[in-house]
């Protein structure tokens, strides 16, 4: 297995880019003590555990596990792109403890076998829905060795390695029965002891999402980009911990739409949503005879994928148009630097949809509320 340190590629981020350990590869008994020198290399920061392995030696994931407990860091299924590196970094290898930068994400990432027990010690455990998790029956085996030596005056003076075979063996129930006592150490629930055997040691049982979540080895789905960007704005909070604190809104004006053929420009303001998770956006659309009439008209905002619409009742009036934008989709504007606007009506009315595509730096300051909500 390869573990080092990385930290963050984005050309934005410095001199604060949030830094992760890497650990990808098999699982070997020479594993533990490379993660004890990473770990060292940290000083002790709470940095995120991305992951992916195919598995390898039990012990070696126990140990592994219990070094990740003992640190306090969470765990997290997903891989990490290299950075190239750069013409004068003679020391950028692929062996090196820290000094790589990267990007994380999750494409190709997974934990099988032994690489459970490993994930089982992060104090939280991200797995995205697309990453597969699998467990299957222990693979034991017996080392037989055949050799000759030579005696004089009863000493030995020659030993000769004949023959060295490996052979495979029935997993005793006490080798199942220190998985369970393992799991339960970790706060695991010991039914997925239960499914660690459905499988043979020659198939994998990729556990379901309910199975996931019902057996505690994951807590909850979140990604390895989003994993950085959390520990990124973590950093820029412990940096910035007044201005974030008395932070409230930030706002910006968009042009979008025509109402009565003149332009709309939309007065944006994002906060922290009152008593419910996520940020609100309040689209307050005007033109330069005065506030646009907003009971008939609907706001968009898309971040990504994720749509979010105004308030959609008839009856819904205010000089401004009200979404609340999940966190989670808010938060990869940390990345995306860019959402769009969409100002239309419900039914008739004379107002012209349009989209327009809006940069996050028209919001001044929205770093310290992208730390204020992203950071939980």
């Amino acid at each position: 297995m390869r573990i080092f340190i990385v930290r963050n590629a984005a050309v934005d981020c410095e001199p604060d880019c949030a830094e992760w350990i890497s650990a990808e590869g098999d699982i070997t008994a020479a594993t533990p003590a490379l993660l004890r020198k990473v770990l060292k290399a940290a000083g002790g920061r709470k940095l995120p555990f991305i992951l992916t392995s195919p598995g390898g030696d039990v012990a070696a994931g126990y140990a592994m596990g219990r070094l990740i407990r003992r640190a306090g860091l969470e765990v997290t299924v997903g891989r990490t792109m290299l950075a190239a590196c750069k013409p004068d970094e003679k020391n950028c290898t692929a062996s090196i403890t820290k000094g790589r930068r990267g990007f994380a994400n999750d494409a190709g990432a997974f934990c099988n076998s032994a690489c459970v027990f490993v994930l089982a010690g992060g104090v939280a455990r991200h797995v995205f829905w697309m990453s597969p998790v699998g467990v299957h029956q222990f693979a034991s085996s017996r080392t037989l060795t055949r050799w000759r030596q030579t005696t004089l005056n009863g000493r030995v003076i020659r030993r000769e390695i004949l023959s060295v075979n490996r052979i495979k063996v029935k997993t005793t129930q006490a080798q199942y029965d220190q998985a369970a006592r393992f799991f339960d150490e970790m706060g695991i629930d010991p039914s997925i002891n239960e499914l660690v055997q459905l499988a043979s040691n020659s198939n994998i049982h990729v556990m379901s999402r309910p199975e996931l979540l019902a057996t505690k080895i994951i807590t909850d789905g979140q990604d390895a980009r989003g994993q950085v960007l959390k520990h990124q704005a973590a950093l820029f909070t412990q940096k910035n911990a007044d201005r974030v604190a008395a932070f409230t809104a930030t706002a910006a004006d968009v042009p979008a739409g025509l109402y009565d053929g003149n332009a709309i420009i939309s007065h944006v303001e994002l906060r922290q949503a009152p008593n419910v998770a996520g940020v609100q956006a309040s689209v307050m659309p005007t033109t330069g005879g005065g506030p646009v009439p907003t009971a008939d008209l609907i706001a968009i905002l898309q971040i990504g994928d994720v749509l979010a619409f105004s308030n959609l009742s008839r009856n819904a009036s205010g000089p401004a148009l009200t979404i609340i934008l999940d966190p989670v989709a808010f938060c990869t504007l940390a990345e995306r630097r860019s959402l769009k606007l969409a100002i239309g009506p419900k039914e008739s009315s004379p107002v012209k949809a349009e989209t327009v595509t809006v940069s996050t730096g028209r919001f001044r300051d929205l770093d310290l509320l992208l730390a204020k909500v992203c950071i939980k």
